[in-house]
């Protein structure tokens, strides 16, 4: 009994620490993949941009790259649609963030 008791005193507060990491944020994200979050009532076009970051270990930007660079990149000045793309690898340690624009 006491061998029970001293095993849960280690790995109760160790599985805590292991959920309850210090990382918040997109890095989190349950989905991988697309996320849609505009439209508009602007025609879809051929013109596509692209803007990506990467992080890793947690440093760098850990956000998306914002909607203008993407269009920028794209020469869009009337956006029709944006997506979010979060792709992570080896255990979530590098993530790339991506957003990509479509539009005239």
């Amino acid at each position: 009994m006491k061998k029970l008791f001293w095993v849960m005193l280690v790995m109760v507060p160790a599985l805590g620490l292991m959920l309850g990491s210090c990382a918040s944020g997109p890095a989190l994200s349950l989905f991988n993949g697309p996320h849609p979050t505009l439209s508009s009532v602007n025609a879809v076009s051929e013109k596509t941009g692209t803007a990506s970051s990467t992080v890793v270990f947690g440093f760098g930007r850990t956000t998306y790259p914002t909607i203008s660079e993407a269009a920028g990149n794209g020469g869009i000045t009337k956006i029709a649609t944006v997506e979010y793309y979060n792709k992570p690898f080896f255990f979530r340690l590098f993530v790339q963030y991506t957003t990509i624009v479509t539009g005239e």
